[in-house]
């Protein structure tokens, strides 16, 4: 039986700039769902949302750190796990990022292994049918990142939670393959998620890969309790 975790203070780290901060308020109301007996310290990562400086409602509250420039796509997603590792939280026990459009439900709270950190498969997955993401994957065989197509579990990159010790290790060892890259003038192709990937590979014995997120509304449960809102209902287009 799974530990169920209470009484926990968790990072939170959350990513957003220019036209994409308009997603925040809402991820924020849904946040007191996430771990309901845990302390939640949001690290808010963004260009602006000052009005969110002094924010504490409940077990969450913000903490706003060092604004960050509104780079065009995909620079701030590439570097996403050096802006964590920049405002790194060591009083905290656990830590988790959210992307900018999940909405967080009433969750088992027994959902992760607490001993790992834990990735979620794809959010185009349904309950009837899993999604194929190898046609859309293509990396050089000189980036850091690359494996063979079909051989791994392909995760996303837009949630991960675990102890800090070990989001912290995933967080140095990502950068410095994206650092060895950008070095030699290229990138993996889906950026961070390419490079975490490559890292959960290389570190499968911490690593737990499961639904957690999904684009679709009918799909969400207990254990699938992240939904990832169409930005386009934000007037939001990449």
């Amino acid at each position: 039986m799974k530990e169920i975790l209470t009484n926990k203070k968790i990072a939170v780290y959350y990513i957003v700039t220019g036209k994409y901060k308009a997603l925040f308020p809402d991820f924020l109301d849904s946040l007191q769902n996430f771990f309901p007996d845990c302390k939640k310290i949001v690290k808010l990562i963004t260009d602006g949302l000052e009005e969110y400086r002094d924010y504490e409602k409940g077990n969450v509250k913000i903490d706003l750190c060092p604004r960050i420039n509104n780079y065009p796509w995909p620079i701030v997603a590439l570097y996403k796990t050096w802006h964590i590792y920049e405002n790194w939280d060591e009083e905290c026990d656990y830590a988790c990022y959210f992307n900018g459009n999940s909405i967080v439900k009433e969750h088992n709270l027994d959902v992760f292994d607490l001993d790992k950190i834990t990735f979620s498969y794809h959010s185009f997955n349904s309950k009837n049918k899993k999604y194929d993401p190898w046609p859309y994957i293509d990396i050089s065989t000189q980036s850091r990142a690359y494996l063979e197509n079909g051989t791994y579990e392909y995760i996303q990159s837009g949630f991960f939670f675990g102890p800090i010790n070990l989001v912290k290790k995933m967080c140095e060892d990502t950068i410095e393959m994206i650092k060895y890259d950008t070095a030699r003038f290229m990138f993996a192709q889906w950026h961070d998620e390419s490079y975490i990937n490559k890292w959960c590979v290389e570190n499968e014995d911490i690593v737990v890969k499961q639904h957690v997120m999904t684009v679709y509304e009918d799909s969400i449960d207990k254990d699938w309790f992240i939904y990832l809102r169409d930005k386009r209902n934000y007037n939001i287009n990449k």
